[in-house]
């Protein structure tokens, strides 16, 4: 039997976090296999009481924030220490950018191609996403297209999967904390030679705030990409 976990990290949630959980539930309640969410509080100010019942659910917390980097590793670390043997791992937002009803769509390419990662990919046009996304999501997709030998066709898209073995193969390594855990995730699967596929997803912005910082998360970005090159240069990627 399959086993597939979730891994949603979160700060401060908002009224979107528990429509996702009932979403989530009636999900999951049609698929095979055996499933478990991951919840990891990365040091909210704020923890509203939270639906369990009928959801496979477990809630990990940050004593303070740490970055939805770290909160994924400790989601990642907490399904590593397990006796499971899980077959695919998800990630999604908990501010409903991530629909639950995509999930099915992830296990038939999952299932389908028989992929290391299927990639989220939202639509890119001006209708749907700000301008300053498009501009940020098209050079870092390219970029780490250019670095894997890749096509990678939204980096930044946090809704993936991850065939369980590349993700705990790459956990020892990985270094980032904050957003560019995420980008830090397809350079080491992708430059491993890992098959990544694609699922179309709605591109979706709400009224939740974000936490990108733009200026110092651009800068973090170029430090990761400089990492990786002299890292490659010297045989240790």
């Amino acid at each position: 039997m399959d086993h597939f976990a979730i891994v949603i990290p979160v700060y401060n949630p908002t009224e979107h976090f528990r429509e996702l959980l009932v979403r989530l539930r009636s999900v999951l309640a049609s698929q095979s296999g055996q499933w478990l969410v991951v919840v990891v509080n990365d040091g909210s100010d704020h923890w509203p009481e939270i639906p369990q019942e009928g959801l496979p659910l477990i809630i990990l917390h940050h004593q303070r924030n740490q970055g939805k980097g770290a909160a994924l590793k400790t989601g990642f670390q907490y399904l590593a220490e397990t006796a499971i043997p899980w077959t695919a791992v998800l990630t999604m937002d908990a501010d409903l950018q991530h629909p639950p009803e995509e999930i099915p769509g992830f296990l038939r390419q999952f299932r389908n191609e028989n992929p290391d990662m299927v990639l989220g990919c939202r639509n890119r046009s001006p209708r749907v996403m700000p301008l300053h996304r498009i501009a940020s999501n098209y050079l870092t997709s390219l970029i780490i297209s250019l670095l894997t030998g890749k096509k990678i066709r939204d980096s930044q898209s946090g809704f993936r999967l991850f065939r369980w073995g590349p993700l705990k193969s790459v956990l020892p390594v990985l270094e980032e904390d904050r957003f560019h855990l995420e980008s830090e995730m397809l350079l080491r699967v992708a430059s491993h030679g890992g098959k990544i596929k694609h699922v179309r997803i709605p591109t979706i912005y709400n009224s939740a705030p974000s936490a990108i910082r733009n200026w110092a998360d651009t800068m973090n970005f170029i430090q990761l990409i400089m990492r990786f090159i002299w890292k490659r240069l010297w045989g240790h990627v």
